[in-house]
């Protein structure tokens, strides 16, 4: 029989879980629980929608529809993931989920539609771009040998972290005044919008012991920290924050050997470091860590006319953005830059 698409109901819901929960490829951000954060956050128009042949899901494709002065009209698939995207069993169900996603653009008004897979369906063609990556690597059956793992130079700076005895690491539920502090500085420092501290609150109270902060003190204080998020066998290392002084204690190199630790105590298999964009310190940071990129290729559904979008740190149009908030007040910045993540496909 052939597939048909529908929006998901609170009815499918459970079909929803299941198909995820089974799909080789599913990734965190196909999860409703990330569909939950980001209506509980930004109250985000959430259009999800499920591919059915002879009353059996073949496919999903989660997608928020992104309405913005300062950006258009976009559909994001999905916002604040690196991941998500078209999940489906076969070349048909891809092709009409592609097609249902083109007919939600025009729906919308949307310019494009953003799918962020970290692997494309079968049969999918559509233009794409390769700017970001992601890295990931397996893991051991000992914490003992997590160090061993990455370069010397890397290995090295972690020792030097642990040698010191005012440094410490723990691993805990989200403290969110002290993540928060910590993570809109690093956002301030690149330029960008400093996301609400209700996005992370969303986090940790709905994926529960999934979600927690691995911490690095320097004498009792919060020098660096790290959201964790378990999805499957892996964990992924996901928000971060430091002080502009946690490079000269090591403290970066350490509080990732800690996180992978700790997920190999917990019987964890893999880690996920989260994708960068090439060229950047972050990026660089994670090949000097043993890591080796893998590309992710978003693909696009482009309404006519319409020219591949190009809303990264890259594009010289931000740069003006970026010093405006690389120089706000941390108050002025974590206000502005809530309006601004609501209303940005990020």
């Amino acid at each position: 029989m052939s597939v048909h698409v529908s929006e998901l109901t609170s009815g499918e819901e459970a079909a929803w879980r299941t198909y995820v929960d089974e799909h080789s490829e599913a990734t965190l951000f196909h999860s409703l629980l990330w569909r939950d954060v980001l209506r509980n956050t930004f109250k985000h128009e959430c259009r999800y929608a499920m591919a059915h042949r002879d009353g059996a899901v073949v496919g999903v494709v989660p997608m928020v529809a992104i309405r913005s002065v300062f950006f258009g009209r976009s559909a994001i698939s999905v916002p604040f993931g690196v991941y998500g995207g078209i999940l489906a069993d076969d070349e048909e169900a891809t092709r009409v989920l592609v097609e249902h996603g083109r007919g939600l653009a025009r729906d919308v008004g949307a310019s494009y539609v953003e799918l962020r897979h970290l692997t494309p369906p079968p049969g999918l063609a559509l233009p794409s771009n390769d700017l970001y990556s992601t890295f990931a690597c397996e893991l051991p059956d000992d914490p003992s040998e997590v160090l061993g793992m990455i370069p010397r130079k890397s290995r090295a700076e972690v020792r030097k972290a642990r040698k010191r005895g005012d440094i410490k690491t723990d691993v805990g539920p989200l403290e969110l005044g002290e993540f928060h502090r910590l993570f809109a500085l690093n956002k301030r420092k690149l330029g960008s919008p400093v996301f609400p501290r209700s996005l992370f609150w969303h986090l940790a109270d709905l994926f529960g012991d999934d979600c927690n902060v691995l911490t690095v003190r320097h004498d009792g204080r919060p020098v660096a920290a790290v959201m964790n998020f378990v999805w499957r066998h892996t964990l992924m290392s996901y928000y971060s924050g430091a002080l502009d002084h946690a490079n000269r204690l090591s403290a970066n190199n350490l509080m990732y050997v800690a996180a992978m630790e700790h997920a190999v105590e917990r019987g964890l298999k893999c880690f996920d470091f989260g994708r960068s964009r090439k060229g950047t310190g972050a990026f660089a940071f994670k090949k000097n860590m043993g890591f080796v990129p893998r590309d992710l290729h978003y693909s696009y559904i482009l309404a006519e006319g319409e020219a591949l979008p190009q809303i990264n740190a890259s594009n010289p149009k931000y740069r003006l953005a970026q010093s405006l908030f690389k120089h706000l007040p941390k108050f002025a910045a974590e206000k502005l830059g809530s309006f601004v993540a609501k209303r940005m496909p990020v």
